[in-house]
């Protein structure tokens, strides 16, 4: 037996020392990227301009930890042939599950949408921040799904692997802007949901469009802060109500139970859904159907 926990640890041991290797090579190719090429763009092209450096560092983390070092195929890391189309699905799921979180924050707590009327300045504002808000979600995936969470879930099973990535997603946000304690565990929920959305026949193309989709919606369709950031997005203005637990207040819905009714219900679709997890990547996946 004490052979087996042996074992047992040196796996997990192993695992880890991957996905910090995995995450030291991504962090440091956005840091690269960063000195390499700065400031292009100017201002207003700042989102994308991280964005796409992350993209750049953890993809390239991806390629040679998952794929040159590990010989995890492409599929295995959730880019699976046949998902492509379920980009769009998740960017219509994640919009629908953003808009239903304000919706409800104009119920439940008298918050407000008017429209502003200055569509002169839309694309200018628009743009930019649509290619932004495209490469941060990206980013964001390949750095906490992905390789990740497929190497960890291989040696931890799916479900520790996914609690342990949501917890550390939702510290990486308790500095932002406005952050409480409820908002971090409402980011902590979602990142619960886009891994289920990871573990699905859509794999990383459905979490990243769903990833996207929520905060494109809140930020650009609704001028919602995003996870404590705002964007100032032209044409719509957004007011929250008067109790921060119910719509985020200045964190953004993301910090309310709005938010949280609304992961909920987006995690209930994906694990409901017919026939959503019909290709999972391997073993592993079975798991979550099983659950």
């Amino acid at each position: 037996m004490a052979r087996v926990s042996s074992a047992g640890l040196k796996r997990v041991g192993i695992a880890l020392g991957w996905v910090v290797l995995f995450v030291a090579i991504g962090i440091g190719g956005t840091i690269g990227m960063a000195e390499l090429v700065p400031g292009w763009g100017g201002p207003s092209w700042f989102v994308a301009r991280t964005g796409s450096y992350e993209v750049i560092g953890f993809g390239l983390a991806t390629w040679i930890v998952g794929r040159l070092l590990n010989k995890y195929s492409w599929d295995r890391m959730g880019w699976h042939r046949t998902a492509w189309p379920q980009l769009g699905r998740g960017v219509l799921l994640g919009a629908l599950m953003a808009a239903l979180a304000i919706g409800l924050a104009v119920l439940l707590d008298g918050a407000r949408v008017r429209m502003t009327g200055d569509w002169n300045v839309w694309p200018r504002v628009a743009l930019p921040l649509i290619v932004g808000l495209i490469f941060a979600a990206l980013g964001e995936e390949l750095g906490f799904r992905g390789y990740p969470l497929r190497r960890l879930g291989d040696t931890l099973g799916v479900l520790p692997a996914m609690l342990l990535l949501a917890i550390l997603f939702g510290l990486l946000h308790a500095k932002n802007p406005n952050a409480t304690v409820f908002s971090t565990m409402n980011v902590a929920l979602a990142a619960i949901w886009l891994s289920l959305a990871f573990f699905s026949s859509g794999g990383m193309p459905l979490a990243w469009g769903a990833h996207f989709g929520w905060n494109a919606c809140l930020a650009i369709l609704f001028d919602a802060p995003v996870s404590g950031y705002v964007f100032q997005a032209p044409v719509v203005e957004y007011t929250p109500g008067a109790h921060a637990w119910v719509d985020g207040g200045a964190f953004g819905p993301e910090g309310g139970i709005v938010a949280t009714i609304a992961l909920l219900a987006g995690s209930i679709f994906l694990l409901t859904r017919q026939n959503a997890f019909s290709h999972p990547p391997s073993a592993v996946g079975e798991q979550v159907v099983a659950a």
